[in-house]
């Protein structure tokens, strides 16, 4: 067996993104008649990670066992500099400090025996040498494998050289450190063969943004939610929790007879646990949630209004940039403290913009699915070679 490993920012999303690429290019290898890959994920985040996605993958992890593989030690490598961890200054600060290190080290053990699990418990040794892509989603470090695709929402190092146009106030990181991390990121994004960007994305808000390196243009890069008529309670379903003043909107989301579902309610309390496929039930009323892609493009594409924080000054400017397209764009709603009947009634006048968002997407790409555009380029470009 052949395999494709993936390499990824920190979070939920890129990883879950990254596998869903992985699996859409087996799909289009065998639709042509070729062999499917072996898919290779970090295992960064634990068991947490590992449940995550027998619960995304469960039908095709039934339908290929053992086709999609755990690798604990690159993951381990990828957590010593991942955000989340540490505040984004001094993450960004190891980054510059371990990559050189932290690559080699990815290269070491991507070249020689790697121990892998998949998503059955069950262990493997394979030979780096059967490893022949690197599908990349904004990665911090450089692989070495010599077919290497970025497919993303936003190249790290244009959102590094955005927030060198913004003052120090609206994002609060050393713009020293930003300068030393542009050049790493166009270093690891020159090793792409090219780089598939989806729309809307980081940057889709700006009217004369150029393009960065060979760039091909996607739609989202997630599967289009399925309908959704389980019968549940109205309410707002929310995947993001820490940010001051949500005791609020949850007491106010009561007073209104609206339930609470989260996907993690040991986080949100007095919410219900469900998974995130319930978002486009039409008794869910908002999503609340932080502006990574993954969750706006489900939002925007379900047709269920989007709501994120406010950013923090603090935070990773990907989400500055992210929040200023979702506004600009008319995708969603930033939470101020407005009162949650507000933004029920702003979410209501977005709905048109949106369904006119989406049929811009259809008519410019024939498809709402990314993953299997971008699989079919990428498939085109390997069996071309």
């Amino acid at each position: 067996m052949k395999y494709i490993v993936a390499n990824f920012v920190y979070g939920t999303g890129p990883y879950l993104r990254t596998t869903e690429l992985a699996l859409a290019i087996n799909n289009e290898m065998e639709k042509r008649g070729q062999s499917r890959f072996g898919i290779i994920v970090p295992w960064v985040y634990g068991e947490k990670q590992k449940r995550i996605m027998l619960e995304e993958f469960s039908e095709l992890n039934k339908k290929f066992p053992g086709e999609i593989w755990l690798c604990a030690e690159l993951g381990k490598i990828l957590n010593t500099i991942f955000y989340g961890n540490n505040a984004y200054e001094q993450a960004l600060k190891l980054w510059i400090d371990n990559f050189e290190k932290l690559s080699n080290e990815a290269k070491a053990l991507l070249s020689g025996k790697i121990e892998l699990e998949n998503l059955n418990g069950e262990k493997k040794i394979i030979d780096g040498s059967d490893i022949e892509i690197e599908l990349s989603r904004a990665g911090r470090i450089k692989y070495g494998i010599k077919t290497s695709y970025g497919v993303t929402f936003g190249n790290a190092s244009e959102i590094l050289k955005n927030t060198l146009d913004v003052s120090e106030k609206e994002i609060a990181v050393d713009r020293d450190l930003v300068k030393e991390a542009i050049k790493i990121a166009e270093e690891v994004e020159s090793q792409y063969k090219f780089t598939c960007v989806a729309h809307p994305g980081t940057f889709s808000f700006l009217e004369n943004r150029k393009p960065v390196g060979r760039e091909i243009s996607i739609p989202p890069t997630i599967y289009p939610p399925k309908q959704n008529s389980d019968p549940i309670q109205e309410g707002i379903f929310i995947t993001i929790t820490g940010i001051p003043g949500l005791e609020r909107l949850y007491n106010e989301a009561k007073a209104l007879g609206l339930k609470l579902y989260s996907n993690d309610p040991s986080t949100v309390p007095g919410s219900e646990r469900l998974l995130p496929n319930v978002i486009p039930n039409p008794k869910i009323k908002l999503q609340f949630a932080r502006s990574g892609w993954g969750s706006v493009w489900f939002s925007q594409l379900s047709g269920t209004p989007f709501v994120c924080p406010e950013f923090d000054p603090l935070d990773d400017p990907e989400i500055y940039f992210n929040n200023k397209c979702i506004e600009k764009l008319g995708l969603g709603i930033i939470y101020r403290g407005q009162p949650l009947s507000d933004i029920l009634a702003e979410a209501e006048k977005l709905r048109p913009g949106i369904r006119k968002i989406n049929q811009d997407l259809l008519d410019k790409f024939g498809t709402y699915n990314g993953n299997e555009y971008s699989a079919k380029i990428i498939v085109d470009d390997l069996l071309s070679s």
